[in-house]
């Protein structure tokens, strides 16, 4: 495990240190300032949205279906690249992410010691070594061998929201406090990605309706649009494939139709 870590012994190095670490949690949380408006947004519409499913997509769905539609269309690629952009940091052992070392972990765990009142001394020492353990990999080893405790991300996003959480609230004075608040911040990435997933969904549904029940409703949609909500609105199931007999089965007419446009890199016209 980590051996105990202390804070600098001058307290220069201190304060710069802890600046060092405001300035950090800022700039990792700015970095996805525009995903979690994005996500936060989606959130709020699906209460507001009228639902279509997937088993709703007949004509007498159709009026629900492009109001939908006309509200949702034009940002479906934005909420594509937050859905992303979020889903990396919920998953950042899925895929190539930045993840927290101890110099990171340091520099933010003593801003949130400073801010809610901790001075310099061995008791606090040891927490702060007791927080920082838990981004050592043989914590997660022996988390998960035992079932003594959960692993924690790793992701710089979810310990900079972890070190707000616990400042804004004032109090942290154990080890689980800060593991409870890390899982607290994952809880909310996934929340978020849930919700760009499920608006995603509900858009789909309501393009696939107006495209199969008013064509017309549905060109001029897109004509509004460009090549990159095309893109993300194909689905990989609609595409042409190869059976198991080797016959060729073509893709769905929407799936071509969105394929004609890509092709042809379709650029909303200029406002």
């Amino acid at each position: 495990m980590t051996a105990l870590i202390q804070f600098p012994r001058n307290a220069v190095a201190l304060r710069e240190m802890q600046t060092q670490g405001h300035a950090l949690i800022g700039s990792t949380l700015r970095a996805l300032a525009s995903p979690f408006e994005v996500a936060g947004r989606c959130s709020e519409e699906l209460r507001e949205l009228r639902l279509t499913s997937a088993a709703q997509l007949r004509r007498g769905n159709l009026a629900d279906a492009k109001v939908n539609h006309a509200r949702m269309l034009r940002r479906a690629a934005a909420v594509n690249a937050a859905h992303t952009a979020l889903w990396t940091v919920a998953h950042p052992h899925m895929v190539a992410t930045p993840v927290v070392t101890v110099h990171i972990a340091h520099m933010m765990l003593s801003v949130l010691l400073r801010s809610v009142g901790k001075v310099k001394n061995v008791e606090t020492e040891a927490l702060l070594a007791e927080c920082i353990g838990m981004f050592d990999p043989t914590s997660d080893v022996v988390g998960k061998a035992t079932g003594m405790w959960v692993p924690i991300s790793k992701h710089p996003v979810i310990l900079a929201l972890a070190v707000r959480k616990l400042i804004y609230g004032s109090v942290f004075t154990s080890a689980e406090e800060f593991r409870k608040a890390m899982l607290a911040a994952r809880g909310t990435i996934l929340h978020l990605v849930s919700d760009t997933e499920s608006w995603s969904g509900l858009l789909r549904n309501c393009d696939r309706c107006v495209f199969e029940h008013d064509r017309v409703a549905w060109d001029a949609a897109y004509a509004r649009v460009g090549a990159d909500v095309a893109r993300v609105m194909q689905d990989s199931d609609e595409e042409g494939y190869e059976d198991d007999d080797g016959e060729y089965v073509p893709p769905s007419p929407r799936w071509a139709a969105l394929q004609a446009m890509i092709g042809a890199g379709n650029e909303p016209p200029s406002r």
